[in-house]
């Protein structure tokens, strides 16, 4: 709108100025006017190209004030051109680069496809992954469940080893006992062919509860004469004998002033005894010794001193027997501790009015059992009677079931 209007006025104003140069002509033509001494034709002819010149400057002028880009275009053509080159030049750059990020934008096109490709991929990778996964946490459910089975089956292969390596033990022992017991019994005998045996090596023949504190001659007047007279009583009424003194018969390797001044130092209570050395026959001296037990415990409160393993198809008269040689287990293990006796004897070890109820629950039972001699109480050695009290221990059989898939 704006150059429609501009162009219009243009055209007026020439229109006008072409008017009025025509005018003046003809004016100065009809008046025969002369300028600049020219014919009044040539007159004309300059007043009309004056006024063409006048409308072309007038038109310029007029454009020049009304338009930037006249202006422009008349006053900063070169400068427009210059420009134009060095915009032609970053135009031609910038094509340039436009085909480089052109190229970019292909290869990383390209690299996307392959990136989808290998994502894909990757996927599938990892859903079969995923599969194989939890086929394996199946296969490891089902190995941790047979691992379980044989652990049980393990367990009770082990309970059973240690049933079998208790009773082992308890044949071992019972062979070294048995072989003590040939050896003395061979020794007993070789001893029987020339004489009789009254005395067995290790007889107690006395023993007391004995503290420090005292004098050794005071130890030796309270103690030791006291237990060898006792002994020695013993001795005279099995038989034994020292040549020249009849109403005599032990002899004592220990040197008494030296026992005394060690038991003068107990700082507690001790079991002492006076024991035979070695088997002794008839009309022989008893070769005689004493020993020193300080005071401590030898069993616990609860403690298996002595078990067995009893079938409950075994005879009464049999079962009643093992628990008495159960006893006697006890008794022996007590008095090889040290343990305060009388002889051989210890006190109260267990009632025996429990037997018959005990053989029977062994024998209804049906099934193998283990007769445990438990400890009633802490067992001291200057304390007596030991007393322990009878426990049945069933062996529930281990069953091995099918574990396989």
């Amino acid at each position: 709108m704006y150059g429609f209007v501009l162009i219009l006025t243009i055209a007026v104003l020439g229109g006008l100025l072409a008017l009025l140069g025509d005018r003046v002509g003809m004016r100065m033509g009809k008046k025969k006017l002369t300028l600049f001494g020219l014919r009044p034709k040539y007159t004309s002819m300059v007043i009309t190209v004056l006024t063409g010149l006048a409308i072309s400057g007038l038109t310029l002028v007029l454009m020049a004030v009304v338009s930037d880009d006249v202006r422009t275009a008349l006053f900063h053509m070169k400068q427009i051109r210059r420009e134009l080159t060095v915009l032609k030049i970053e135009y031609q750059e910038t094509q340039e680069k436009l085909g480089e990020v052109l190229a970019e934008q292909e290869k990383t096109e390209e690299l996307l496809v392959a990136t989808e490709a290998y994502y894909r991929e990757a996927a599938a990778t990892l859903e079969r992954t995923r599969k194989e996964l939890h086929e394996n946490k199946e296969e490891l459910a089902y190995n941790q469940k047979r691992l379980h089975a044989l652990e049980e089956v393990i367990q009770g292969l082990e309970e059973t080893k240690v049933g079998l390596e208790v009773e082992k033990e308890r044949l071992h022992k019972e062979v070294q006992v048995l072989a003590a017991e040939a050896s003395t019994l061979r020794d007993n005998l070789e001893i029987t062919k020339t004489g009789r045996l009254i005395f067995l090596s290790g007889d107690i023949l006395a023993a007391r509860v004995v503290e420090g504190g005292k004098e050794p001659e005071e130890v030796i007047a309270e103690v030791f004469h006291p237990m060898l007279a006792a002994g020695n009583k013993i001795a005279l009424e099995r038989g034994a004998r020292l040549r020249g003194k009849e109403e005599y018969s032990l002899k004592v390797k220990d040197d008494l002033s030296v026992l005394a001044k060690e038991i003068a130092g107990l700082e507690g209570p001790a079991v002492l005894r006076l024991v035979v050395d070695h088997n002794t026959v008839l009309f022989e001296p008893l070769y005689t010794s004493f020993q020193v037990f300080p005071d401590q415990r030898i069993f616990c409160q609860g403690e298996i001193i002595a078990e067995d393993r009893i079938e409950p198809d075994l005879e009464e008269e049999e079962i009643l027997d093992r628990i008495l040689r159960l006893l006697l287990v006890v008794r022996k293990k007590a008095l090889d501790k040290g343990m305060i006796s009388e002889g051989q004897y210890i006190g109260e070890v267990a009632s025996l009015q429990e037997a018959p109820e005990l053989i029977k629950k062994i024998r209804e039972g049906g099934q193998m059992v283990t007769v445990q001699l438990v400890a009633v109480e802490d067992v001291w050695r200057t304390r007596g009677p030991l007393k322990v009290e009878i426990k049945l221990e069933e062996e529930i059989p281990h069953v091995a079931g099918d574990y396989g898939r």
